[in-house]
């Protein structure tokens, strides 16, 4: 279940893989000119500890059939570790713990009059979820080689993957080449199958298998500018129905294609760094979805303290899945009711901050994120869809460069 509202953080785009919570709840980047990189090892360690807070905002009492108004609070610690070896290696590794309480919902139904409801679960669910992963990078003269391993563990699911990456500087360094492949063995073990039956039962043992491939390009424009294009291509295949709901039957496998693109561009008028960031995505289930995030990093000199502000938007809307419906369909079709499959936009908007201090580095993030069934440019559907989220994040984290 933790999963299952990590992913309507990233906003359903990938509604059927386990994802990290503190990647979905938390940004980075970093207020500096857009400059080429050498494939060069780190020169310090970095002892990193970040801690983030997410809360949901609880659904109307009016809309909500049956159940708890309250929902979701996650409690996210994670510790990092990143060490150079010999000069030509480096390992970054982490440890992230979950804690999560509050209702989830089972699903959607319409009334008599029309009006959409929420079957939400009747008592508050509490979970704990622990993950581990380990990169290793070998440094080239001109490129890198990466390889990483991930495990996930929480009472009703669990995960591994691995990934291996890689980078190639050409053009007198201003050109680099980005690619990587990465997997996951996934197994379902749904909570009280035994009480409950249905979806529960039909998932229990059930297995996910995913293969992930990327690549993509970097130039430098001018010492000013950078941009990256990227594509991505995702095969899921196995269980990939959501146990918990009350009505949902998807097909067996699920391909993603993504396109992104990245511009990064150093106002040296204001002494800035503009970032802006495109997705599309799209799969073949109907799912269509565009994200658009813009931030302006600014180093400030305050009485002597060095503070980097960070101000965020971003914009995100999405086309429903072919089989997206709040009524009945025969059983031998598939059909959710999930709102994260449903047509709707998003917009969250926030602020980073970051205070410098000799070796040490505070962080500081918040964020406020709402959607709606009609916010989206293109897509949009009639249908209600209360069970849509809102929420809050914050996160505060500190580095220690040695």
């Amino acid at each position: 279940m933790v999963a299952r509202q990590r992913e309507a953080v990233v906003a359903a785009t990938n509604i059927a893989k386990k994802g990290s919570a503190l990647s979905a709840l938390t940004l980075s980047a970093m207020a500096i000119p857009c400059v080429s990189h050498g494939a060069v090892a780190p020169e310090n360690k970095t002892l990193s500890v970040r801690y983030t807070q997410y809360q949901e905002e609880n659904l109307p009492v009016e809309r909500v059939k049956f159940g708890s108004t309250g929902r979701y609070a996650i409690d996210v610690l994670q510790l990092r570790f990143l060490t150079p070896v010999d000069d030509k290696y480096s390992i970054d590794s982490s440890v992230q713990f979950e804690t999560l309480s509050g209702a989830s919902p089972y699903g959607s139904t319409l009334n008599d009059t029309g009006q959409t409801e929420v079957t939400m679960s009747g008592a508050t669910i509490e979970e704990t979820r622990v993950d581990a992963s380990v990169a290793a990078t070998r440094y080239f003269k001109e490129g890198t080689l990466g390889t990483s391993v991930y495990i996930s563990k929480e009472n009703d699911y669990q995960s591994l993957g691995l990934g291996l990456s890689g980078t190639i500087e050409i053009n007198q360094k201003h050109t680099t080449l980005l690619g990587s492949i990465s997997t996951s063995f996934d197994e379902l073990s749904p909570t009280d199958a035994n009480i409950f039956g249905g979806g529960r039962t039909d998932a229990d043992g059930k297995t996910k298998r995913s293969v992930s491939l990327y690549e993509g390009v970097t130039q430098v424009i001018d010492k000013y500018r950078t941009l990256q294009l990227g594509v991505g291509y995702t095969r899921l295949k196995g269980h990939l129905s959501d146990p918990y709901r009350s009505a949902d039957k998807r097909p067996s496998s699920r391909e993603q294609t993504t396109v992104s693109a990245q511009y990064r561009h150093f106002l040296n008028t204001y002494g800035a760094a503009w970032h802006l960031d495109y997705r599309f995505y799209q799969d073949d289930w109907g799912v269509l979805a565009n994200t658009i995030t813009s931030s302006v990093w600014k180093d400030f000199d305050v009485q002597g303290l060095k503070i980097t502000l960070a101000p965020n938007v971003r914009y995100h809307w999405q086309h429903a899945a072919d089989f997206y419906t709040l009524d009945s369909p025969p059983a031998e079709e598939f059909y959710s009711n999930d709102f994260r499959l449903s047509a709707y936009g998003a917009i969250a908007v926030g602020m980073d901050l970051q205070y410098h201090h000799k070796e040490l580095v505070f962080n500081m993030g918040f964020s406020q994120y709402f959607s709606a069934e009609n916010w989206g440019l293109t897509g949009s559907q009639d249908t209600e869809t209360p069970a849509l989220v809102n929420f809050t994040t914050f996160s505060f984290g500190v580095d220690y460069h040695f």
